[in-house]
């Protein structure tokens, strides 16, 4: 009788072991199952999203001097290249495709002194935005120099990218970048002007002469 008990024991405590070394042995599949849903799943909406860009935006052949960002590591090439020039918009809207239709034209592409590299506002826009001060419906063109923002332009659609675009983007990473991409504010030569009022300066002078003599 006393051995039965002591075997019912035995058998007792066995059975407890075993049940604490399958709860932790699931307990310790159930941590790193959520580990890594933490790890990967991150990285698969990464790889998800970085295509579905693709998709969208590998439709428009460019030239050789303009590329698309991976959207993977966009943010990690803009902060660590020496200069990068690079457009911000959504791959969408009339500024974004006579932006576009001039990077597909490689006549026009053979002045561009550079390169520019397109980072496409598909997910995180607002996070975009905060980042870099842009509006996602806007297409804004940023030079950046050792990750830092140095000059920028911004197009609409009364912009004339076929004229101004090339021009403005080659001096994009000059620190006059403001004033000379402008129009200018007369079409008269500033040297014509000033000829045209001394002129007429010079003519009332002289009107004013001859009243004077006339009076007299």
């Amino acid at each position: 009788m006393k051995k039965n008990f002591i075997d019912i024991k035995d058998d007792f405590v066995a059975s407890l072991n075993r049940q604490k070394k399958l709860t932790a042995i699931i307990l310790v599949v159930t941590i790193l199952f959520i580990i890594s849903l933490f790890i990967i799943v991150p990285k698969v909406q990464a790889n998800i999203r970085a295509s579905e860009i693709k998709s969208l935006v590998n439709q428009e052949k460019l030239t050789k001097k303009a590329n698309y960002l991976d959207a993977k590591i966009a943010d990690k090439e803009i902060s660590e290249k020496t200069a990068r020039t690079v457009l911000f918009s959504v791959p969408s809207g009339k500024a974004y495709g006579n932006v576009i239709d001039v990077l597909k034209d490689s006549k026009q592409m053979k002045d561009f002194n550079h390169s520019i590299y397109i980072y496409p506002i598909v997910y995180d826009a607002q996070i975009i935005e905060n980042k870099y001060n842009i509006k996602k419906n806007e297409v804004t063109i940023i030079f950046f120099e050792n990750g830092k923002e140095k000059n920028r332009i911004s197009i609409d659609e009364r912009f004339d990218t076929k004229k101004m675009l090339i021009p403005a983007l080659n001096q994009l990473p000059l620190s006059s970048i403001g004033q000379s991409i402008q129009p200018p504010a007369s079409s008269m030569p500033a040297s014509t002007e000033a000829k045209t009022e001394t002129t007429q300066t010079t003519t009332e002078s002289q009107v004013t002469v001859d009243s004077e003599q006339t009076v007299e």
